[in-house]
């Protein structure tokens, strides 16, 4: 099971990079054009094509860097951070320990 579980985490990271990687080319792809208005794109400006794409790349380098930090921490079972503070705060107490020192 386990192992089913982190091919499924590196099939996602995987699918990421790739869209990663499509949308990079894509920007190329629409920089290097000499039209203005782009007919692929429904005759819209380059600009704003330019400015889109750039937003997705973004958006895409930003849940991969999530992801990795969510891997790297162990924390794939989907804890956050608040959750993750509570469940400290509740062990010490149960404990009978101070939390903070």
């Amino acid at each position: 099971m386990t192992l089913s579980v982190s091919r499924m985490k590196l099939s996602n990271q995987n699918s990421m990079n790739d869209e990663l990687q499509q949308l990079e080319s894509e920007l190329k792809k629409v920089e290097s054009s000499n039209l203005e208005y782009l007919p692929e794109y429904g005759y819209s400006p380059k600009a704003e094509i330019i400015q889109l794409i750039k937003e997705d790349i973004s958006d895409v380098k930003k849940e991969i860097n999530k992801r990795l930090k969510l891997h790297a921490s162990g924390i794939s079972s989907g804890y956050t951070e608040k959750s993750l503070e509570e469940e400290r705060t509740s062990l010490c107490l149960m404990q009978g320990l101070a939390r903070y020192c």
